[in-house]
């Protein structure tokens, strides 16, 4: 996935991170969760794994969009998820679901 395809699909990505060489990288580390990763319902009691993927690759992003969370706060919250996943590539998906996901 490209940044791109990425704010296509999340339109939630503010104007100030589109153009952050980080996003690029995310996007194509990530794509393949990003292509599953679903935004939640409000009222939802039990989440899917594309809930649980949007929710630990995005929750960030989201918060930025409403102004609660800073760009700063944002891209090292990315940078994280890379070390994260470029220490246990393997593991890396399943360290974002819960015990009783499901796949």
């Amino acid at each position: 996935m490209t940044s791109q395809q990425l704010i296509l699909r999340f339109p939630e990505i503010k104007d100030d991170l589109h153009d952050e060489p980080i996003l690029a990288q995310f996007a194509e580390t990530f794509g393949g969760l990003l292509q599953q990763a679903e935004n939640p319902g409000a009222c939802s009691a039990d989440y899917t794994p594309g809930n649980l993927y949007y929710l630990k690759l995005l929750g960030q992003v989201r918060l930025h969009m409403y102004g609660l969370v800073s760009k700063d706060k944002v891209l090292a919250h990315m940078q994280d998820l890379l070390d994260r996943h470029a220490a246990d590539p393997e593991g890396f998906a399943e360290s974002l679901l819960t015990a009783d996901s499901t796949l």
